[in-house]
């Protein structure tokens, strides 16, 4: 059987709320919210990392931000880490990746055979679509003086708060163009990374879009002060001087960026299904975390717990083993974007801690109780279907919300001590699993392996093994006390990596 192709559409820094699908109101994304229709539109997916490049680490090995160390932006990733290209060039398909990557060194294409980058000019002048853009325009100069400035042009050629060429120069625009050339049908089934711009900054719309938009009127919230101090030094030293009306207009031209985005995404339907594509493509749209868009007086992100910032859109359209126009609550991430491609293409070897969002959605017992973020070690963040829970290391500071009432902090009221207790304990579990959970076998308690299996489901195929029970006479006296004696029967299969004997040799 022919294998099938597939497609990832990544947007950077794009809040659920502002997809018409999600329950927008001042924007119109028909194009995303078909995907939606065709497919499963996941309602409690978290990133792994409210920052750029350590979610986008996170999605390319499967693993959280302490594994894989790209603590933040332009940190390279530890050494001899697995990453997804490389796992899906080795099951045959043509990969190719389109945009930003946002990786670093910033023209490590991690393992894609095919590469056109825009690095928000960490590439400079050798930014891929800065030299396409010039080349464009140098073109179209009226004079030499014209010809001057446009050579002095970056990869953002912003004038006045927007865009000051035509649509088909436009940075999305390019993205999808060079994706589209790549999908086009032949005997070798593609995988394309499509990682848009936008809506992160610069805000850039197009006047005309900007100016025929109206001013959003959803209540900001600017007087809320962070209880925890990180959060609130956060948000005076970076946002605390914007008026309202400034964060209004961010708002504003932000709107204006999504249904940009929308757009393109409905040029890469039409043309995969211009080239009778579409059905047979497997496609992902998610974000690699949100934006706070003025919330609490605050743009962008930060070590926060606000969903506006956590909270990602993630629709996953065209899996055999999904519904199409399903709505689906359980706990997912950006993380599981790389077990959920390979799964699909007939790997199902572990990928670090992603999991499968298909056989998540078909299998009780792989579904998450807790979900995992981490802003580096300025803040380690649980989500559950219930709370939301940030630990500040080192200030002895925590915050407690429901997910429905962010407002409104719990951690000091004694009612909830049993909460925070039960979030910390997550936290740490994490924190341990992050790093590369190390317990002798013989430790690996049924209560100690019922806890792991929760956070990590194969964790009898992925954790290193050392010293099991030794001898048939420590099995006795586990049988004498009345104690379950077989949990290291699993270790049988597995390579021992240190042992003093093993009572089944």
């Amino acid at each position: 059987m022919k294998k099938k192709n597939v497609a990832v559409i990544l947007c950077d820094q794009l809040r659920l709320d502002h997809l018409s699908c999600y329950g927008a109101k001042d924007t119109y994304t028909p194009n995303i919210d078909r995907l939606a229709k065709e497919g499963v539109m996941f309602t409690n997916a978290v990133t792994a990392s409210p920052v750029c490049a350590p979610a986008r680490a996170s999605m390319m090995t499967g693993r959280y931000v302490s594994d894989h160390q790209v603590w933040t932006n332009d940190v390279p990733f530890r050494e001899g880490i697995e990453c997804l290209p490389a796992r899906v060039n080795a099951l045959g398909y043509r990969t190719g990746c389109f945009g930003k990557l946002h990786h670093y060194p910033a023209r490590d294409a991690k393992g894609f055979q095919t590469a056109y980058q825009m690095e928000e000019n960490r590439l400079g002048e050798q930014e891929d679509y800065l030299l396409w853009l010039k080349e464009k325009i140098m073109d179209e100069a009226a004079s030499t003086a014209q010809a001057v400035e446009f050579a002095k042009l970056d990869v953002f050629p912003e004038k006045d708060g927007c865009f000051p060429f035509g649509r088909d120069l436009y940075y999305e625009n390019w993205i999808a163009d060079r994706a589209m050339e790549f999908m086009k049908d032949t005997d070798t089934p593609f995988f394309a990374w499509i990682s848009f711009q936008g809506p992160h900054t610069p805000l850039d719309p197009f006047p005309e879009v900007y100016e025929g938009r109206e001013q959003p009127t959803a209540d900001l919230h600017l007087d809320y002060d962070p209880p925890c101090e990180v959060a609130r030094y956060r948000k005076y030293r970076l946002d605390g001087h914007f008026t309202e009306e400034e964060h209004r207009e961010y708002r504003k031209k932000y709107g204006c960026l999504v249904e940009e985005i929308d757009c393109q995404v409905g040029r890469l339907i039409r043309h995969l299904e211009e080239q009778g594509l579409y059905e047979d493509t497997l496609i992902l749209f998610f974000a690699d975390h949100g934006d706070l868009c003025g919330d609490y007086g605050m743009r962008q992100k930060g070590p926060f717990l606000y969903g506006a910032q956590l909270d990602i859109p993630l629709i996953v359209a065209h899996h055999p083993d999904l519904p199409r126009g399903e709505v689906c609550e359980e706990l997912t991430s950006n993380l599981d974007i790389g077990a959920t491609v390979l799964a699909y293409m007939g790997d199902e070897k572990p990928f670090g801690y992603s999991r499968d969002m298909a056989a998540l959605y078909q299998k009780p017992r792989l579904r998450r109780e807790v979900i995992y973020s981490e802003f580096c070690d300025s803040a380690k963040i649980v989500v559950d279907r219930e709370y939301r829970f940030v630990y500040y290391p080192f200030s002895g500071e925590c915050e407690l919300v429901r997910n429905t009432e962010e407002m409104c902090p719990l951690q000091e009221k004694p009612e909830y001590y049993p909460v925070v207790r039960r979030m910390l304990e997550h936290v740490i579990d994490f924190m341990i699993l992050a790093k590369g959970a190390r317990i002798e076998a013989q430790d690996l308690t049924p209560g100690v392996q019922e806890g792991l299996s929760k956070k990590l489901p194969g964790y009898q195929s992925q954790v290193p093994l050392a010293f099991p029970i030794q001898t048939e006479t420590q099995i006795g006296n586990l049988k004498a006390a009345g104690l379950n004696w077989s949990y290291n029967e699993f270790c049988r299969s597995r390579r021992l990596e240190r042992s003093y004997g093993a009572y089944w040799e």
